[in-house]
């Protein structure tokens, strides 16, 4: 077993809870560069190596981890296996620090594979992930105004949202150009990027967007990626029978898994992957579930582009008109979906 930290995060602070020598401390620091200086300094106060671990959820994380990573081995865990591991712990109570000291416990006692290090990152790498984040609030944005717009009635609050979006629409297409620019001129970031365009249906953002995580994590295998992003279908199972059908699970990574639904999209509306598709579309399988598939299998290829770095030189084609893909997208984003 090795010395573990678990670190549950909100939006302002976050709780550290660590196991080191037997022993078990807390303390409570401030979700900021000068709360991460404090953490790093109460962590060099136990004079040992450390495994710092925290859950993939929202993009509070993001920060902290790539400020500890520099000096600490940091895993990001897949929040569904956390919640099964205190289901098996018969863990109950519900606070941030008793959910600390259940992802300590599982930092703690987890077999190696089971925790990915989350990689150092190069100065290019880190602006391009702030570039990401700036482009999914973006959007996040455009959408809460679209929505606003579509029930506003008076006509003056309608020619306001209707230029707000005009200027999101701006922003959005000035952070993408930039985004473009930062993995141009990255050797490295460029490298992935071009290979990762070579899959159909990856376009320039994908791309990026896929080689930020690649990056950023020391996924051993294919289905560690698929997991961390959410996209590992689950079976419910008593005994010998099977109850229910197999669905994605609701958690992980929901910008990764999100960023995957337009591209799936497409290789389901230009026919990319026939064989693939044709099978489950001969055991009756729907359409959410397809799309869900066809997700998993962008990203096993994707990452089998990365780590072998040789290219899938695939026809490609044009991007659809996102515009009429809305509906399917939030069909599959919703928890009822199977």
């Amino acid at each position: 077993m090795r010395n573990a930290v678990g670190l549950d995060i909100s939006q302002n602070t976050f709780d550290a809870a660590a196991i080191v020598n037997g022993q078990r401390k807390q303390a409570l620091f401030d979700n900021s560069i000068n709360g991460f200086e404090s953490f790093k300094a109460w962590l060099d106060g136990f004079d040992c190596d450390l495994h710092i671990c925290m859950e993939a959820t929202g993009n509070y994380f993001e920060d902290v981890a790539d400020y500890i990573g520099q000096f600490y081995t940091v895993s990001v865990i897949n929040p569904y296996k956390i919640s099964e591991y205190g289901k098996s712990r018969f863990h109950r109570t519900k606070t941030d620090k008793q959910d600390a000291r259940l992802i300590a416990e599982y930092c703690h006692t987890a077999m190696p594979k089971d925790l990915p290090a989350r990689q150092k990152i190069s100065i290019g790498h880190y602006r391009l992930k702030r570039l990401l984040a700036l482009y999914e609030q973006l959007k996040t944005q455009k959408t809460a105004q679209k929505n606003r717009l579509k029930v506003a009635k008076d006509d003056f609050v309608r020619k306001i949202h209707q230029v707000q979006i005009q200027e999101l629409d701006q922003h959005i297409q000035q952070v993408e150009a930039e985004i473009q620019a930062i993995t141009n001129s990255n050797q490295d970031l460029k490298a992935v990027s071009d290979r990762l365009q070579t899959i159909p249906a990856i376009g320039k953002l994908t791309a990026a967007i896929l080689t930020n995580y690649l990056l950023s994590g020391d996924f051993k295998t294919a289905n560690q990626f698929t997991a961390f992003a959410g996209l590992n279908p689950q079976q419910k199972e008593s005994g010998t029978s099977v109850k229910g059908r197999s669905n994605m699970t609701r958690y992980g990574n929901r910008r990764l898994k999100s960023a995957l639904f337009m591209p799936a999209m497409v290789a389901l509306n230009r026919n990319y992957f026939p064989d693939f598709v044709k099978r489950l579309k001969a055991k009756n399988k729907p359409k959410m579930l397809i799309l869900g598939a066809l997700m998993r299998k962008l990203l096993v290829v994707a990452y089998h582009v990365y780590k072998t770095q040789k290219p899938r030189p695939l026809q490609k084609s044009p991007s659809l008109d996102s515009r009429n893909l809305n509906k399917d997208f939030r069909l599959f984003l919703s928890p009822n979906t199977s």
